[in-house]
């Protein structure tokens, strides 16, 4: 069969399942050919550590115009040791797995046209792209209430980091939207952080691993105290701030759109505005009231794949750290 005759929805399922398959917690990048082969070489897909899809296009290293607009799937560079040699791709990458059969058919759409010229995988893949883009705003919908203060929380954490060393590297410190337990991970410990209401004291927690400290480090509950206040600063500027902030200002974005976050959105999040954040900091020890694999002695019995609770911490609040001394915390320095 020629690639033009190629049924690449069929073949897509195939090869993704192929791949999760194969890929295992935390593990990087994992690629497998797709059955087309441009000038640079194969064409290849890939699911990532949070399992994501990708579209590999073999370019020249010149040949890739990004388009970063939207926060679910985007088109970027991407560099990859193939063999043993340096391989430059353009990715195009969803990072919303309830997208993955639009997805699919935008692959698909770009693999027909490059059966047919593939001359340029790069600006064929950017133009189909932008004609779709409009489907995938309809389909991947807006932060909610929520993720919207849980995302102003955690960047309020980002930025005391980089006011403490603002070459820190946001795609390997910030780790919560690459889904993994702790929202921060430095040397020596893991950040938590949850936002809180004026007068809240009640939690989420998602998992067995978010209350549980990293082997060998400390775990910190940070909680952000979030009031509203017409005056203060709205989540775009929070946002804008942070990149702004940031030696890898690419990180940071990079991290935002794994959230859902996109700045072609802004205007839809700029209406709620919270006054200057209060910080507190909780320790996560062995008395600490929390689900964990160690604390149910065992795996979960047969049937739940999920635990997800409320965790009131009001008895806790008053011994909590305060916020200059988890803002010095953060920023590597002593309280004053």
């Amino acid at each position: 069969m020629s690639t033009a005759d190629m049924d690449w929805r069929r073949e897509l399922r195939v090869t993704w399942s192929i791949l999760a398959a194969q890929r295992t917690a935390g593990a990087p990048l994992i690629m497998a050919p797709i059955g087309l082969v441009v000038k640079a070489g194969a064409v290849q897909v890939g699911l990532d550590a949070r399992g994501d899809r990708h579209l590999l296009l073999p370019v020249r290293k010149e040949d890739v115009r990004e388009d970063l607009r939207s926060a679910h799937v985007r088109l970027k560079k991407e560099v990859v040791v193939v063999d043993g040699r340096i391989q430059h791709y353009a990715d195009l990458v969803c990072h919303r797995t309830d997208l993955g059969d639009l997805f699919d058919d935008v692959v698909s759409e770009i693999l027909v046209r490059l059966a047919a010229d593939g001359a340029d995988p790069s600006e064929t893949c950017r133009r189909v792209l932008e004609a779709w883009r409009e489907m995938f705003a309809g389909r991947g919908g807006r932060l909610t209430a929520t993720e919207q203060r849980g995302l102003f929380g955690e960047l309020t954490v980002l930025e005391h980091l980089l006011r403490g060393d603002a070459f820190l590297r946001p795609v390997h410190t910030w780790t919560g939207p690459d889904r993994k337990p702790h929202d921060f991970r430095l040397p020596g410990g893991s950040w938590e952080v949850k936002a809180l209401g004026r007068n809240g004291s009640t939690v989420e927690i998602h998992g067995l691993d978010q209350l549980a400290p990293p082997l060998g480090g400390h775990l910190t509950l940070i909680l952000v105290r979030l009031v509203e206040d017409a005056s203060g600063t709205s989540l775009p500027e929070l946002a804008e701030r942070v990149v702004n902030a940031a030696e890898d200002s690419r990180g940071v974005i990079e991290q935002l759109a794994k959230t859902g976050y996109s700045e072609a959105d802004a205007e839809l999040y700029a209406g709620v505005r919270y006054r200057r954040p209060q910080l507190l900091g909780l320790p996560v020890d062995a008395g600490f009231p929390a689900l964990t694999h160690a604390s149910l002695r065992g795996t979960l019995p047969a049937g739940i794949e999920a635990v997800r609770y409320s965790l009131d911490v009001a008895d806790r609040l008053p011994d909590a750290l305060g916020h200059e001394e988890i803002v010095a915390q953060l920023q590597g320095r002593s309280a004053t």
